[in-house]
């Protein structure tokens, strides 16, 4: 009688033994697949940083040139070669007509 309860309390715990061992393999599995996918998020993650800065210079460098040509737009630019306006250009229009630019100048930086 001791014998038999032994033998079923042993494959019962063989049972549980089987299915912890599972689900240790389960979890294993899982861990290298997110370890994965976090190797080739921050791969990723690095990539879009190094496109931001770069895209971050040029939008800088494109502000600058801007605000650059818009100064030389409204106080002249003695140094820079004549401009080709077209004769229904604001810029061509006289200082009293309607169509003469009126935005207040900006300072350079």
């Amino acid at each position: 009688m001791e014998m038999e309860k032994l033998v079923d309390t042993n494959a019962k715990l063989e049972e549980f033994m089987n299915r912890v061992r599972q689900e240790n393999e389960d979890y294993r599995a899982r861990m290298s697949k997110h370890a994965a996918l976090s190797k080739q998020l921050t791969s990723e993650q690095a990539l879009l940083q190094k496109n931001l800065q770069k895209e971050s210079k040029v939008n800088k460098r494109l502000s600058m040139e801007n605000e650059e040509l818009l100064w030389k737009l409204h106080h002249g630019d003695p140094l820079g070669s004549p401009r080709q306006l077209s004769p229904t250009s604001p810029c061509h229009s006289p200082p009293n007509s309607p169509h003469f630019p009126t935005a207040p100048p900006l300072s350079p930086r």
